[in-house]
């Protein structure tokens, strides 16, 4: 899309909602997003080299870049092997799973922006590792207190909420 020189990297412009736009490498972004990629594919960047995500702010596609980035970008490991994986016990030795961790560790507003932007743009693996991370959140905790961290509204009576129970005693039991 934009590039100088044959020496230099191939970049694409990503502008998002508010404007704003961030630089990735070409080769990083279409090997994480199926999304971008078909776009490119299909010839439907600007003019000037800048594809268009209307959908989301710079704010959001922000930790996505870094992620393409370290995951697809030069050096970076390729989710696509086989034995990638992601994990939620980083270690020194694992900088990548360190690396994931923290883009992860955010507030909830921002960890649904990640999987929304995750969603719209087909990046599969961040998808993943930010759906893991909410999935985290809910693990072993009681239903009130998976409401109140999420803002769900109980909108069920109280005889409405006893047949759910009933009917599915098997996710009401604990496992621990």
């Amino acid at each position: 899309m934009a590039s100088s020189s044959s020496s230099e990297v191939k970049t694409v412009r990503l502008r998002g909602s508010d404007g704003e736009t961030l630089e990735v490498p070409e080769s990083a972004i279409t090997a994480a997003s199926a999304t971008i990629k078909a776009m490119i594919d299909e010839g439907r960047a600007a003019a000037d080299g800048v594809v268009e995500i209307p959908n989301l702010t710079a704010a959001t596609l922000s930790p996505v870049v870094t992620y393409v980035n370290k995951h697809f970008g030069s050096g970076g490991a390729n989710p696509a092997d086989d034995d990638y994986h992601s994990t939620f016990v980083p270690s020194d030795d694992d900088p990548l799973a360190c690396f994931d961790h923290k883009l992860v560790s955010v507030d909830n507003d921002a960890l649904f922006d990640l999987i929304e932007a995750a969603e719209h743009l087909s990046i599969e693996k961040l998808l993943d590792l930010a759906c893991k991370a909410v999935a985290e959140q809910m693990r072993g905790r009681p239903l009130e207190e998976i409401r109140k961290t999420f803002n769900i509204v109980n909108d069920y009576t109280e005889e409405e909420e006893d047949e759910v129970r009933r009917e599915n005693t098997w996710a009401f039991q604990s496992t621990v």
